[in-house]
């Protein structure tokens, strides 16, 4: 089978615009959860959410595209863009005019596996009030392919001309993990040799909060939103909304190593399951979590470092994955941390942002805080390296990644 690698990645969240900046932070134990700014949240029962707010769309467009891609999209591109040029180094590749442009005798080599949980929520929400208020002529003809969640990885293709294979997960919170899942399978039966995987989402909407306020999923924290988002903390209440986009590129190992590109780690094992139990709450004892770890590790045949978990802060997530913890690591667990206490549930674009997290957390040697620790759980007693983050030697990581429906993916790199 062929290895897989990663040769570049990019990153947007609450905390920066770029993986470095994020990262930063994140290590720093800052927190990007504030009050909705982006419309009037006044007769909300939630009003806080890890926002972007300094974020320019015509960065990543021109001005009169912008209205053609939803927020989702725009957030998507500029972490593609990151990753790309990050993996430009010593390659048939360059960047002109803003655009990654590939040399004709690789492009059809090169694929793209995108995701999104949801997809341009905002725009549906619009343009149903726009139907409902002006009739069905006044439905904006960009609405369709601006909400699609494959347009993700449609414009990003279109702009870098990437011709490989192109192809989508939407499995809610996983779809970050399973879109990385899918494109080292496509690399794994040589059917490319390098995929860019871009995770992106932005649901902060009126509908969006609205929803996910209706189902009692979320913290009602709004006085307080820094310390809302508690992963493991004994008075969790719920997670917080964010939103943002993770890419990573990954790619054939002989063909990385014979351009001298740097690799940041080898996607070393993956694994996947299904709960078949309800489609909100996660089994228990978290035993479809536990099934999707046990796969990644037989795959692996190591034991990582550090785990990023998926640490919602909702009651059941958090203790059931514990619980899925403890029984595959027989109550010998590395050491975890939820880096959602910074920058928001990122839904669809979690598992990509939380695998860059994780690929950064091992290149530097440093193990990211769960913040806002402040009351131990009992029934959530493990190492979840609260409110600092930790100097150690890191050869190896995983992510988990567990979505509505009963959906989970989790993914183990190494250092190469």
């Amino acid at each position: 089978m062929r290895r897989v690698v990663v040769t570049g990645i990019g990153m947007v969240n609450a905390l920066g615009l770029n993986k470095n900046v994020s990262f930063e932070k994140i290590v720093n134990g800052e927190c990007g959860i504030k009050r909705i700014e982006s419309f009037n949240v006044t007769d909300f029962p939630v009003q806080i959410a890890g926002e972007i707010i300094d974020f320019n769309p015509e960065s990543v467009l021109d001005a009169r595209e912008v209205k053609k891609a939803h927020r989702f999209i725009q957030l998507g591109l500029l972490a593609s863009r990151e990753a790309l040029q990050d993996s430009v180094k010593q390659s048939k590749q360059s960047f002109v005019n803003g655009n990654f442009e590939i040399l004709p005798d690789i492009s059809d080599r090169f694929g793209i596996s995108s995701a999104s949980g949801i997809g341009g929520l905002e725009n549906i929400q619009n343009n149903s009030i726009t139907w409902h208020t002006k009739g069905a002529r006044r439905i904006s003809p960009f609405f369709i392919p601006s909400a699609l969640v494959n347009m993700l990885g449609g414009f990003v293709s279109i702009a870098h001309r990437i011709k490989g294979p192109n192809v989508s997960s939407v499995t809610a919170c996983a779809a970050g993990t399973h879109a990385i899942i899918e494109a080292a399978k496509t690399i794994m039966l040589d059917c490319a040799d390098r995929m860019l995987v871009i995770g992106a989402e932005s649901t902060i909407c009126e509908i969006g909060v609205g929803g996910f306020a209706a189902m009692k999923a979320l913290s009602v924290r709004n006085d307080s939103p820094q310390k809302a988002s508690r992963p493991f903390d004994k008075k969790r209440d719920g997670f917080v909304m964010g939103e943002g986009a993770g890419a990573l590129i990954l790619e054939e190992y002989e063909s990385a190593k014979s351009r001298g590109a740097y690799i940041y780690g080898e996607l070393c094992g993956f694994g996947e399951s299904g709960d078949a139990n309800h489609i909100t709450t996660p089994a228990p004892e978290g035993e479809g979590a536990f099934r999707a770890m046990k796969q990644a590790l037989n795959m692996a045949k190591i034991r990582p470092d550090y785990i990023n978990a998926h640490g919602t802060s909702t009651y059941y997530n958090d203790f059931f994955e514990t619980q899925a913890l403890k029984r595959v690591f027989n109550n010998d667990v590395p050491p975890i941390s939820s880096t959602k206490g910074q920058i928001g549930h990122c839904l669809g674009a979690a598992g990509a942002i939380e695998a860059v997290i994780s690929l950064m957390a091992m290149e530097n040697n440093i193990m990211p805080p769960t913040i806002n620790q402040e009351e131990k759980d009992e029934l959530c007693d493990l190492d979840y390296i609260p409110n600092t983050s930790r100097k150690a030697n890191i050869t190896s990581v995983m992510s988990n990644s567990f979505g509505f429906g009963g959906t989970n993916g989790v993914v183990i790199f190494k250092k190469c």
